[in-house]
């Protein structure tokens, strides 16, 4: 139930605010595009990457125009944390276009990740239960943490921008249930931005978000959720904030677990994330990005409900745990591979074609 504090209007103007960032990114999407094609900024097939010809990237920058103009047009009430939030999220997105064009060490990435999410802590957006420390601790490192798994699920055609919008789309229904349409008209906006590039990325892709979209979303969604969910109890903050951002936390621990039991380093890519073991089962680019959109709405909700108080945060903490470890345990264990891109199978049969007649 949407709080009283929230008016009619307020949910009028919310709503206004996500049909023109859903026009906006779609429009400026394919002017993006465009744009990557003729600088040459492009992904191009690889042995851990699923397309199958050179796509352009920084696909992202629609996103954060789609997300932040209408905001910055419509929000009423200005408050220090919402500036920081979009301020900071501006900045790593502006990481990421530079990583685009020109590739940057990790240590140089995560520094200016700390700086931003420093910054957002310092505004007063923290978990307030563990006290001023540690809670300025904790949420920092928790935004560093999901920034950077919203990165790494943005393997495979249509996951990053379906998952974006779901995520997205719950925070905002949460932060207009808890009184906050300023946070709600941000979240819509972004949630909004991301079908709007779905149209776009959807498999087969015509052009990708590049490092700045999974940035942005994933520092928007992060910092946003502990802003709305940051004044509610421990025992409730802590398993909503996980259910919240379940999916993408759930593939980095994996793809971490993966590398560490086959003994190789953690930073080296490899076709062992999430999306990557669904394809090895059988399931096609499209039907991984609804399972995994599928699997951030039910999460989603559920941290919704946790935080609201209508299910009680001493039995989700605990589910949410052993849930998570119950997965990793067997994930871990599937196979996670890519289908190689038709040129590579090209050279395979010809490769063996040739020993065969040698």
């Amino acid at each position: 139930m949407i709080s009283e504090v929230v008016s009619g209007e307020s949910i009028v103007v919310i709503a206004s605010a996500g049909a023109v960032a859903f026009v906006l990114v779609a429009v400026l999407t394919e002017f993006v595009r465009r744009f990557a094609l003729r600088l040459r900024i492009v992904d191009r097939p690889g042995p851990h990457r699923p397309h199958r010809r050179p796509t352009p990237r920084l696909g992202g920058l629609a996103v954060v125009a789609g997300a932040l103009l209408p905001t910055g047009a419509l929000v009423r009430e200005w408050s220090l944390q919402l500036i920081m939030i979009m301020m900071s999220a501006v900045l790593v997105a502006l990481l990421g276009v530079i990583h685009d064009c020109r590739r940057l060490r990790l240590v140089w990435r995560l520094a200016v990740e700390s700086v931003a999410a420093t910054l957002v802590v310092a505004s007063g957006v923290r978990v307030e239960a563990f006290g001023t420390l540690a809670g300025m601790a904790g949420t920092l490192l928790w935004i560093v943490l999901v920034t950077n798994a919203f990165t790494m699920i943005d393997n495979t055609d249509g996951v990053l921008g379906t998952v974006g919008a779901v995520g997205a789309g719950v925070l905002a229904v949460t932060a207009l249930a808890s009184g906050q349409p300023d946070f709600a008209l941000l979240l819509l906006s972004l949630a909004c931005g991301c079908a709007g590039f779905a149209a776009h990325g959807w498999s087969p892709a015509r052009i990708r978000m590049g490092k700045s979209g999974p940035l942005f979303v994933g520092f928007t969604l992060a910092a946003c959720a502990v802003a709305v969910s940051g004044q509610a109890e421990p025992v409730a903050v802590v398993p909503a904030l996980l259910l919240f951002a379940f999916v993408p936390v759930l593939d980095i621990c994996l793809t971490v677990a993966a590398r560490q039991r086959a003994g190789r380093p953690w930073l080296l890519a490899g076709p062992d994330h999430l999306a990557h073991r669904c394809v090895a089962v059988g399931l096609t680019t499209r039907q991984v990005a609804l399972v995994m959109s599928g699997a951030a709405t039910v999460t989603g909700l559920l941290g919704m409900h946790v935080m609201l108080g209508r299910v009680p945060g001493a039995v989700a903490l605990p589910g949410v745990v052993c849930a998570g470890a119950g997965l990793l345990a067997l994930l871990v264990r599937a196979p996670g591979r890519y289908p190689a891109p038709l040129h590579a199978r090209r050279t395979r049969r010809l490769t063996a074609s040739v020993e065969g007649r040698g």
